[in-house]
């Protein structure tokens, strides 16, 4: 239910796309996660195969948007190398610096080869003059090595010093008194950083993924011991996000959406601000390259078809961002997202069900069995719950947007597009699920009103989304009145 359209979203830019568009990266092989059913063993007939391939077209269609806007992104952050001329090189280190510079630059029409051996003595330079490991200027220039690699398409060389220098800052942060308590948030910071740039070269999903848990615990477990009030709130909800790890959907009496007037600001102009009476001060200065890797390691996770620990992780994310006092619109844009893997995890049970049922048609002897029984009954609980907490999801977004008028897409004065995404995102995803339910003429209204709300701020693509759920609207209109005839 989302679309790839993230041009401008949190006026960052996204990773992954990056890693999606990349020569020889194996990560496009990981999008298709959806609805697997072995159609020749439940013997399904042509028409039943068709339509559980065009669902299959519709979740692998579905996962790819939410990749596509799941992060936040954040190439900005990577290039901390531009601040040298702040820092203190030794006047020897320094001359090897400025030769390199001066062959990437244009004066020697970017002469990347003859660069990278001069920041390779440069290195070689600093181990001499005994330059910190993990200082701002030693780092700088592995990372300037790692960029000559990348426009040199050595994405393996790349990445591998891309994660030699993630093992350096792992090992330093996790070893007590290692690194003094006032610089810890900025090499946190640093980490995310180098850890966010690395998926851009990464190949292999599993690490990857285990990169992202690692680091990101790493960063949570620096938050934790900088805030007691927050370490309680972690505390009070390690069940529930145990529960979402097993596969469990969280009750729906226990949910509650983080789009109100409690969560987000307006001031008297109307205008989304940022609440400055709430104390985010153990989040910084990372919060921002938290956030991302965090929607970055749901990504990965839907990569790896672990669709619960997405949906998870997104859900912890949703909450932790309202209380690091984020970007408004980013917190309305990541619970329409969540809304979303709602809805797939929706699916996933339908899918189950559906075996089941078709496993029941060829045994009847299954009929009777209180372990099938049972877990049917538990497949549609959790089914019916995620759809319920995805309708939520998207409501609470359209209704915030109903009593503040200035969010009703007013793209020309909002700084930040997220929140006019959100708002469409969610206006079609409340049209979908109606869809779902049979209720035509209110989907027929929601999706008709979130092409006009795309179609103000050029979201292109869920234009011919929504047209085509449109489409499907009409044509169960006509088949509902031919019946009748």
């Amino acid at each position: 239910m989302l679309t790839g359209a993230y041009r401008g979203v949190i006026r960052r830019q996204f990773a992954i796309s990056n890693m999606m568009r990349r020569p020889g990266s194996q990560f496009n092989k990981y999008l298709r996660v959806g609805r697997s059913i072995s159609n020749s063993r439940l013997g399904l007939s042509q028409e039943q195969q068709q339509l559980q391939q065009l669902q299959l077209q519709k979740n692998q269609r579905i996962q790819k948007w939410v990749l596509s806007l799941l992060g936040f992104g954040a190439l900005s952050f990577y290039v901390w190398y531009v601040y040298w001329p702040h820092n203190t090189f030794p006047k020897s280190v320094a001359s090897i610096l400025r030769k390199g510079l001066w062959e990437e630059s244009d004066k020697e029409n970017f002469n990347y080869g003859k660069a990278i051996k001069y920041y390779i003595e440069a290195i070689e330079e600093a181990n001499k003059k005994g330059l910190d490991p993990l200082s701002d200027e030693y780092t700088g220039i592995e990372l300037k090595i790692a960029e000559m690699y990348e426009k040199l398409a050595m994405y393996d060389e790349a990445n591998t010093l891309y994660n030699e220098l993630l093992y350096r800052y792992y090992e330093a942060l996790s070893e007590p008194g290692k690194v003094p308590v006032d610089k810890r948030p900025d090499m946190v910071r640093r980490d995310l950083r180098v850890l966010i740039k690395s998926l851009e070269t990464n190949k292999d999903l599993v690490i990857g993924k285990r990169n992202l848990l690692a680091h990101l615990l790493l960063a949570q477990e620096e938050i934790l011991t900088r805030s007691q009030e927050l370490k309680k709130f972690f505390e009070k909800r390690q069940e529930r996000i145990k529960l979402a790890s097993q596969g469990k959907v969280l009750e729906d009496k226990v949910f509650k959406p983080v789009v109100n007037t409690d969560n987000i600001k307006l001031n008297d102009e109307g205008y989304m601000i940022l609440d400055l009476q709430k104390n985010s001060s153990a989040w910084e200065p990372f919060k921002e390259e938290y956030f991302t890797a965090r929607d970055l390691y749901t990504a990965y996770c839907l990569s790896s078809k672990d669709l619960s620990a997405a949906l998870s992780c997104k859900m912890t994310t949703v909450e932790w961002m309202v209380m690091a006092d984020m970007p408004p619109g980013q917190i309305l844009l990541s619970q329409a997202n969540l809304g979303s893997l709602l809805y797939l995890q929706s699916e996933k049970y339908e899918a189950d069900i559906y075996n089941i049922n078709e496993k029941i048609k060829t045994d009847k002897q299954l009929e009777n069995d209180k372990p099938v029984i049972s877990a049917l009954r538990t497949l549609n609980k959790s089914r019916d719950t995620c759809l319920k907490m995805a309708t939520e999801c998207y409501d609470s977004v359209v209704q915030f947007a109903k009593k503040n008028n200035k969010l009703r897409f007013k793209a020309s004065e909002q700084l930040d597009p997220s929140a006019s995404q959100a708002i469409a995102l969610s206006t079609y995803g409340l049209g979908v699920l109606n869809l779902h339910s049979g209720a035509l003429a209110k989907a027929e209204r929601l999706l008709k009103d979130s092409v006009g709300m795309a179609k103000e701020i050029d979201f292109f693509e869920l234009i011919k989304e929504a047209d085509g759920e449109l489409e499907k609207v009409y044509k169960a209109k006509q088949k509902i009145t031919q019946e009748n005839n």
